[in-house]
């Protein structure tokens, strides 16, 4: 079972447990894209949400020299246990993101050429990706405030900053005629390992997200 049907299948069983009790849907806006959720009051100081979301975004990056242009996928697929502890709308969050976030990104060429730790190569037919994925699990750590609480019916509001810790891994691929050429090989490994330097320092990904709804 993939992750995405994990999640999925976490938001129905907790859609079905709450019938009784009252459930809130709303919709979610932030960093890891555009989605739906489902919030579960199990207590005045307890409660449950899981959601779906994700996003698209074309973008031009630079690093060491090279200019990528590619698609970041964004993910914030998540299920997330809130606490207040003082019976209002501050929450204390913890939980798991899914899905990984990725990019995969070209390599762009100047004037023909394209430099490779610090060595220029032909990029005439030829071509070099980078694909960077997050873990697919991640562990989830924030603050929020609102949402829809136990035994309150009505419209909710949400704000939640956060982060999802894990670190990301790198690849970078030559194609073409790139590899035949001298050195780039060995270039491209070592390009690799200073892409892969640069990424160690953000294990650590930002959440932002808003939300709206209304709990039953």
């Amino acid at each position: 079972m993939n992750q995405l049907h994990t999640v999925g299948l976490t938001l129905t069983l907790m859609s079905g447990s709450a019938m009784a009790q009252g459930v809130g849907v709303y919709g979610v806006a932030g960093t890891g894209g555009l989605g739906v959720g489902l919030n579960l009051p199990i207590g005045p100081a307890f409660g449950l949400r899981g959601e779906l979301a994700s996003l698209t975004e074309s973008d031009t990056y630079t690093e060491d020299q090279i200019t990528y242009k590619g698609d970041l996928k964004l993910k914030g697929n998540g299920v997330f246990a809130d606490f207040r502890p003082f019976m209002g709308t501050f929450r204390l969050v913890g939980g798991v993101t899914f899905g990984g976030s990725a990019a995969a990104l070209d390599a762009q060429a100047r004037d023909g050429t394209v430099t490779i730790d610090g060595q220029r190569f032909d990029a005439a037919g030829n071509s070099l990706r980078a694909n960077i994925k997050y873990p697919s699990n991640m562990p989830y750590v924030g603050v929020g405030w609102g949402h829809g609480r136990f035994n309150e019916p009505g419209w909710t509001f949400g704000l939640d900053l956060g982060v999802s810790i894990g670190k990301p891994k790198v690849s970078l691929t030559g194609s073409g005629g790139l590899l035949a050429q001298p050195g780039a090989s060995a270039a491209i490994a070592a390009e690799e390992r200073k892409v892969q330097d640069d990424l160690n320092s953000a294990r650590v990904l930002p959440v932002v997200k808003v939300s709206v709804g209304s709990q039953f």
